[in-house]
């Protein structure tokens, strides 16, 4: 039987409302249309519903249960956009030949030693910092990734999960489309660290839930359910492990001092690495309480790096990797 359909259909923050819509109509021809409305071509969208990517084209919206209540989220960039980035990575490259050839002139080769057990840990970190030095404050924009490279949170999961990236640089804001990229599952991450007048630069808070995000893209591609756990994991272990770096109470899995807030479950799931058991409830007790100061403090800590569903909307749109 067919029958209208009315539904939405969310694109880079906006909402697309598609009316009157033959239910026997293909993914394929909406793909089509979507292709006028957003100039994004079929073969470069990633077209979401209820989390998971429509693939078969010849699928009818019947078949998929469309409603006046569904809501599809499209994912992908228009030519243009993806020749940008890709100039982009033309000119960081060269940029980095030119540096790369000055330091060979002008820095002598350093004397051999015995590396430590610090520099082999240093394995799982960002090699290079690349920021781009024609835009105002680049010194600020180095300090940024410096801030996030040296970040207890985001070093506690790189030396846990052994991720090494390559090259974490500033993507150009003249993108506005991207908040960040990762090219190669860690070859090289970009990431919008200016706002969009170039006045100024975007929160840490916000800069490091993108720098999350495009982590995560070491291990999965498409953004589904097994992406979206490990992301969200990864904002709550940012968190736990920079605490715990911190001084605060580790929960220890072989019988040392921890602490479980009864709000637990919500700031964190389970997860085991180290000596380290983080969340999980179980049998464990508390042996030792944090101050009422330092509760907050990691209550607060846990709210702000919770991911909301529009945050994580809007990461996915703003993903650039490929």
């Amino acid at each position: 039987m067919t029958t209208a359909l009315n539904f939405q259909v969310s694109y880079q923050g906006n909402n697309l409302e598609l009316t009157q819509w033959d239910s026997q109509s293909t993914i394929g021809q909406l793909k089509d249309h979507l292709q006028q409305e957003t100039g994004v071509p079929p073969s470069f969208q990633k077209l979401l519903h209820k989390g998971k990517r429509l693939v078969d084209d010849a699928t009818t919206l019947n078949e998929l249960g469309f409603n006046s209540k569904t809501k599809l989220m499209l994912m992908g960039s228009a030519p243009k956009q993806v020749e940008e980035i890709a100039q982009l990575d033309d000119k960081l490259e060269r940029n980095r030949e030119t540096a790369r050839r000055f330091r060979a002139q002008r820095i002598k080769p350093a004397a051999t030693s015995t590396p430590s057990s610090a520099a082999a840990d240093s394995r799982y970190t960002f090699h290079r910092l690349t920021v781009i030095d024609e835009f105002p404050q680049p010194e600020r924009a180095r300090a940024i990734l410096e801030k996030l490279r040296d970040d207890r949170g985001i070093r506690g999961i790189m030396q846990q999960r052994k991720w090494s990236v390559g090259e974490l640089t500033e993507l150009t804001p003249f993108e506005k489309t991207i908040l960040g990229y990762n090219r190669n599952a860690g070859q090289l991450i970009a990431l919008r660290l200016r706002t969009d007048d170039l006045s100024g630069f975007r929160s840490y808070n916000a800069i490091r839930k993108v720098l999350l995000h495009e982590l995560t893209h070491n291990v999965w591609g498409e953004h589904d359910d097994n992406f979206h756990a490990l992301n969200r994991q990864l904002n709550k272990d940012v968190v736990s492990l920079d605490w715990t770096a911190h001084g605060g109470h580790a929960l220890n899995a072989s019988g040392g001092d921890f602490y479980e807030p009864e709000y637990i479950n919500d700031a964190f799931t389970t997860w085991e690495g180290g000596s380290y058991r983080l969340g999980g409830g179980g049998g464990l007790k508390t042996t030792s309480k944090l101050s009422p100061a330092e509760a907050r403090e990691l209550r607060a800590r846990a709210a702000a790096a919770r991911l909301t569903q529009q945050e994580e909307q809007e990461l996915d749109e703003g993903c650039g990797s490929r």
